[in-house]
């Protein structure tokens, strides 16, 4: 079984995932979530209905979600992970590495080492909380890495890819 905590506009909720059961805040929620797009919609059912939901990652490892016209900051950390310490950012970002932002289950790598990429073309696809993500190139570049395989499990913070940008 997964937990996470999942903070949304200042609010903690508890997530617990076994399979195609969710449990939120110990109470089972029947509801199924469809991934409907590369740039990160989805359609959540549930028993009152359907809604549309954007997730966007943002920089810092939080999500912008945003639904009907209101937007909302989520956070989204492994239960046994929720009271560690973020590590400190040292020195510049490395642009080239392409991290996991949350847990998840590698469903596809899409490049090898040694593979040329272009800008924005997709290189792994995970699966997080029963939502698909794609992972793209920052840059155009060669893949310097793969550190994953297909139905690997990620930690938040797993390096997946590495690029190295072309000059």
């Amino acid at each position: 079984m997964d937990k996470y905590r999942v903070t949304i506009g200042g609010h903690e909720y508890r997530i617990e995932i076994d399979g195609e059961r969710v449990w939120i805040d110990g109470q089972p929620a029947y509801i199924g979530i469809h991934f409907l797009n590369e740039n990160g919609l989805f359609m959540v059912e549930k028993d009152s209905g359907k809604r549309e939901y954007h997730l966007k990652p943002q920089d810092d490892g939080s999500y912008r979600v945003t639904t009907r016209g209101l937007q909302v900051e989520a956070q989204i950390e492994p239960e046994k992970g929720a009271a560690r310490k973020r590590a400190g950012k040292e020195g510049k970002k490395d642009a080239g590495r392409i991290e996991a932002p949350i847990p998840g289950v590698v469903m596809e790598v899409r490049v090898a080492a040694g593979d040329s990429v272009e800008h924005n073309q997709v290189l792994v696809v995970l699966e997080s909380m029963k939502m698909l993500m794609e992972f793209r190139a920052p840059f155009a570049g060669i893949v310097e890495k793969v550190s994953i395989s297909k139905g690997q499990k990620l930690e938040k913070g797993d390096e997946m890819v590495h690029i190295q940008k072309c000059d």
